[in-house]
């Protein structure tokens, strides 16, 4: 995907020259903390061999450009300039996106490797090749849901790198008691979310019950579904064991999926209620 970025043609051929002159192949462009007020754009020299694997190449003319692929949202409606100073001339800079916060949420993304994915809602495993172009509909917790060729798709936090994002891992500090935290157990529930609600397990009230034992570092939890033939049923608790496996002391956990209470909208909190559209 080639980023939407404005270069005057002076800079353009200004640019071209100043690398031929000092035998460099191809500039490079990031940005550094992007998203926060400390945020930098950068242009710098990049030599053959320079450039990272996920950079994205771009030709100008006779110019070539590497853009960095996790810059990209940051350098969006990026624009090159030339000034003259005197007899000096200088390149101009300008990033209007690069301080601003970005949400993921709709971002169109390239698969930089193979993910084996879920489909939703059926959870049927689905390998996804290097090259394959997606847009993320959800990004909430510890996995992302994604539009691929008409259908939806989840892959896990830990493969958030294949589409240029910061691997999501949970960090616990462990109590120095060595006893599990409850407050942590129910913080790492929460970061699973139904792939078609944008909402976490917890909320949505599809936990019914969460039991510690100290003695043994159990933890076991009994839940339910939104609808008893959603296919995601075992990926959700395969989740719910991965998030509870990285709370500190959690030895073992066993998640027991239960339909009896049927769940229904009321059991939902206020907040989930009203963010989704769903109260009554």
């Amino acid at each position: 995907m080639t980023p939407a970025f404005d270069i005057e043609p002076t800079a353009r051929d200004y640019l071209a020259d100043l690398l031929r002159r000092q035998s460099v192949d191809a500039a490079r462009l990031f940005v550094t903390d992007g998203g926060t007020p400390r945020a930098e754009t950068c242009l710098a020299y990049c030599r053959a061999g320079e450039e990272t694997d996920s950079d994205l190449e771009v030709y100008e003319g006779d110019l070539k450009l590497y853009f960095d692929k996790p810059s990209l949202p940051y350098l969006k409606g990026l624009k090159i300039g030339l000034q003259n100073q005197g007899e000096q001339k200088l390149l101009t800079i300008k990033a209007p996106n690069a301080k601003k916060p970005q949400s993921v949420q709709g971002r169109e993304v390239v698969f930089e490797r193979e993910v084996l994915a879920k489909l939703v809602p059926s959870g049927d495993d689905l390998s996804i090749p290097p090259g394959a172009e997606a847009a993320i509909t959800q990004a909430l917790g510890a996995s992302y849901t994604l539009l691929y060729h008409g259908n939806l798709i989840r892959i896990e936090g830990s493969d958030a790198d294949a589409i240029g994002l910061e691997v999501n891992n949970l960090e616990f500090e462990a109590r120095p008691d060595g006893k599990i935290d409850e407050e942590q157990v129910w913080q790492a529930l929460a970061l699973v979310y139904d792939p078609e609600i944008p909402v976490n397990i917890v909320s949505l009230g599809l936990v019914y019950s969460m039991n510690i034992d100290q003695a043994t570092g159990h933890v076991e939890v009994v839940m339910t579904l939104t609808a008893p033939g959603c296919g995601m049923g075992d990926v959700l608790v395969d989740d719910v064991k991965r998030r509870l496996a990285q709370v500190p002391n959690v030895v073992a956990s066993k998640v027991e999926l239960v339909f009896d209470p049927p769940w229904d909208r009321s059991m939902m909190s206020e907040e989930a209620q009203l963010e989704t559209g769903m109260f009554f």
